[in-house]
């Protein structure tokens, strides 16, 4: 079966499954550096708005095995298992009064978005540009945020610099940053993972520092979602710098998370943007990338500077 015969295989099991009353849709979902998701949402006639589940995973585990039904039946469970959303007043988030608090931002390559940034504000900045959402609600099974439009921004009659001044207050204040050691994000998951089994001791042998390496710091937000944008954070480097008396390479690990480590100043930046375009092109998601170039935080100057092979 291919993809598209999948898709609506899917839809139509799912639609004899739920009945009359339930709007089934499924519509391409642009994403991060052109990627296209299939995303799926069902809605209730007493919603407006439903959670979207995405279908191109699904379809991989089709191939290896799992029957329709029991991909049905979990995609239902993610629905049910959900609670709806809270309405959404189409007048409200066209009152810039009520929203100016929840615009936040996010950091996506430029390039690699062109076709996406004609239709939403934007801000560049080195070889990224800052984008700009609301967020709206948050609880145990995720988040609600929407992306501003230019159309949205036509309706409040602001421009982009608005939007930044407002994001830089109010980003680090719903999305807190966190700089945590490697060793330290390394213990988490596998304390996670291991559950009663799981030993620092023998982690901390297995993570034994060689004495010639340079530390790495994993940079993000709390939330652990589109972290990256924190390296804009007022004071953020700025302090961890400060404490660690260097300057900082940065390296984008994604669009959620950045790593950063002391700037000893005999690093080869040929050799470090050959690890990053490596590790973009085998192990990151095409859509949680972020750049194939380092930078550099130079703390006389408190700016970050691309570092180009």
């Amino acid at each position: 079966m291919d993809y598209t015969a999948f898709l609506e295989t899917v839809r139509q099991a799912l639609a004899q499954k739920l009945g009359e009353g339930q709007a089934l849709e499924i519509r391409p979902v642009p994403k991060n550096n052109g990627v296209i998701l299939d995303g799926l949402s069902i809605r209730t006639p007493q919603s407006s708005l439903a959670p979207t589940v995405y279908l191109n995973p699904y379809y991989q585990q089709f191939k290896e095995g799992m029957p329709i039904e029991d991909i049905c039946e979990d995609i239902l469970g993610l629905f049910l298992g959900n609670p709806q959303p809270n309405q959404v007043d189409e007048k409200m988030l066209a009152d810039f009064s009520c929203m100016k608090t929840k615009v936040m931002m996010r950091l996506i390559h430029t390039d690699s978005n062109s076709e996406f940034l004609q239709d939403v504000p934007h801000i560049p900045y080195l070889d990224l540009s800052i984008i700009f959402h609301l967020f709206l609600e948050r609880n145990a099974f995720g988040q609600m945020t929407v992306l501003i439009h230019n159309d949205l921004l036509e309706q409040w009659q602001v421009d982009e610099r608005t939007l930044l001044r407002l994001a830089l207050k109010n980003t680090p204040t719903a999305y807190p940053p966190q700089i945590k050691s490697m060793s330290d994000v390394m213990k988490d998951i596998a304390r996670h993972n291991l559950g009663d089994d799981y030993d620092e001791a023998l982690l901390d042998q297995l993570l034994g520092q060689n004495e010639n390496a340079s530390p790495l710091y994993v940079l993000s937000n709390q939330a652990g979602i589109y972290g990256a944008c924190c390296i804009l954070y007022r004071n953020t480097l700025k302090n961890f710098a400060d404490s660690l008396e260097s300057d900082l390479i940065i390296i984008p690990s994604s669009i959620h998370e950045v790593l950063l480590t002391p700037y000893g100043g005999v690093l080869s930046y040929d050799y470090l943007n050959s690890i990053v375009i490596g590790i973009n092109h085998s192990e990151v998601p095409t859509e949680d990338q972020l750049s194939d170039h380092v930078y550099l935080y130079t703390r006389a100057d408190d700016r970050i500077h691309i570092i180009r092979a």
